[in-house]
């Protein structure tokens, strides 16, 4: 795995931490300050070495990707692309 690679995946395992803080924070009184402690956490995840690192993210549907998977495109500031595919792997009970 590039260093990039585990860069993204250590930016998108931080996302959905915080995803799932600010949820059960929004259930306090002041929702605007745990939405604005989200976003602060979100850009930062994605800013590495002080360098705006992601161009741009959309979804397989927008960039017309010939599959039935959902997913994200990825582009970075370099052009360098990555695919986020999401497949569920366990249904619930």
């Amino acid at each position: 795995m590039s260093a990039t690679e585990m860069e993204i995946q250590n930016a998108l395992v931080n996302l959905m931490d915080n995803l799932a803080d600010a949820h059960e924070e929004m259930e306090g009184n002041d929702d605007d300050l745990a939405m604005a402690d989200l976003a602060r956490d979100m850009v930062a995840s994605f800013d590495w070495d002080g360098e705006e690192c992601i161009a741009s993210v959309r979804s397989y549907e927008d960039v017309g990707m010939l599959t039935s998977d959902s997913g994200l495109v990825i582009r970075m500031a370099d052009g360098s692309e990555y695919q986020l595919t999401i497949v569920q792997s366990k249904r619930a009970h």
